[in-house]
C-alpha cells in the first residue's frame, strides 16, 4: 500500500512539472486593413523559375490569409523571379522573417518593394534571392498590399506589419534549401543553351563528355545521359516540369556543374 502511495506521489509531482513547462510557438505581427479588402486585394502569386503559382478567389481576402502549409522549396544565391497581381490600384511587397523573430522589419527582410504602378490590376514583377548566410530551414514569407489604395502604411511605411487603408496579405512558408553538395574541379570549359530551354538542351565542351547528370532544385538526381565519347551532345527534357535544374557533366578532365531553368 504504502509502495503504491509513494509511486501516485511521484506522478503527480511529474505530472505537476510538466504542465507547468512553458510551450513556445511564434507569433506573427499583421498588416491591418480598416477600409476593407473585398476590392483590394492580391489575386495571384507566381514564381516561375520553380513552378509556383497560387490564386485567391473573390471572397476569400480575409479567410485565406494564412497560406502557410503552402510549402516553396528555394536556393540560396539563386536569382528567382516574383510576379504579384493585384487589383484597384494597389501594389505589394514580399518580405522573409530570416531571424524567425515574429515580424519582417530586419536588415535584409524586405525582398520585394516595388515602385506603385497606377493601374486599376497590376502585375508587379521583380528579382530576388535567398542570401548565402541563411541557414536551410522553414521560414515564414509574407506578401502584402501597399501603396496606391492602401496608402503607405503606418507607423513605419512599406512594413510588412503597419496599418494600410484599403488591402489585404498573406503568408506563405518558404523551405531554404540545403545546396547542393559537390567536390567538383571549377571548370569553364562546357557551355549550355538554349537557357532557358523548353524542350532540347545543347551542351558542348572542349574535353570529351562521359555522361551528364541532371538534378532537381532539390538536388535529387533524375536522369543519367551516356554521350559516345563526344564533346557535344543534346538532351531531350519535354518531361521535366518549369523550374530551376543542374546539369552536371563529367568529362575525362573533370566534372563541372552548371544551372538552367526549364520553362
Amino acid at each position: 500500500m504504502e509502495k503504491n502511495y509513494l509511486l501516485a506521489k511521484i506522478f503527480a509531482l511529474f505530472s505537476l512539472i510538466v504542465t507547468a513547462i512553458p510551450f513556445y510557438s511564434q507569433t506573427y505581427c499583421s498588416p491591418s486593413y480598416p477600409s476593407g479588402c473585398t476590392n483590394w486585394r492580391i489575386t495571384q502569386v507566381t514564381i516561375p523559375e520553380v513552378g509556383f503559382t497560387n490564386s485567391f478567389a473573390a471572397g476569400t481576402c480575409t479567410s485565406e490569409r494564412d497560406r502557410t502549409s503552402v510549402v516553396i522549396n528555394l536556393n540560396t544565391t539563386t536569382n528567382y523571379t516574383i510576379n504579384v497581381s493585384t487589383t484597384n490600384w494597389t501594389a505589394c511587397g514580399m518580405a522573409i522573417d530570416f531571424n524567425s523573430d515574429g515580424d519582417f522589419d530586419d536588415a535584409g527582410e524586405n525582398l520585394f518593394l516595388p515602385t506603385y504602378i497606377a493601374n486599376q490590376n497590376q502585375t508587379y514583377t521583380g528579382p530576388f534571392t535567398i542570401p548565402s548566410s541563411v541557414a536551410a530551414g522553414n521560414y515564414r514569407m509574407r506578401i502584402w498590399n501597399r501603396l496606391g489604395n492602401s496608402g503607405a502604411g503606418t507607423p513605419t511605411a512599406d512594413s510588412a506589419c503597419a496599418t494600410y487603408a484599403y488591402g489585404t496579405w498573406t503568408d506563405y512558408t518558404v523551405n531554404v534549401l540545403e545546396p547542393l553538395s559537390t567536390s567538383e574541379i571549377t571548370l569553364s570549359s562546357a557551355k549550355i543553351y538554349p537557357n532557358p530551354v523548353s524542350d532540347v538542351l545543347t551542351i558542348e565542351n572542349t574535353k570529351t563528355i562521359k555522361s551528364v547528370e541532371i538534378y532537381d532544385f532539390n538536388g535529387k538526381l533524375l536522369r543519367n545521359e551516356f554521350p559516345k565519347n563526344s564533346k557535344n551532345t543534346i538532351i531531350r527534357l519535354p518531361d521535366l516540369v518549369p523550374g530551376i535544374y543542374t546539369a552536371k557533366i563529367i568529362s575525362d578532365k573533370g566534372n563541372q556543374s552548371i544551372k538552367f531553368i526549364k520553362k
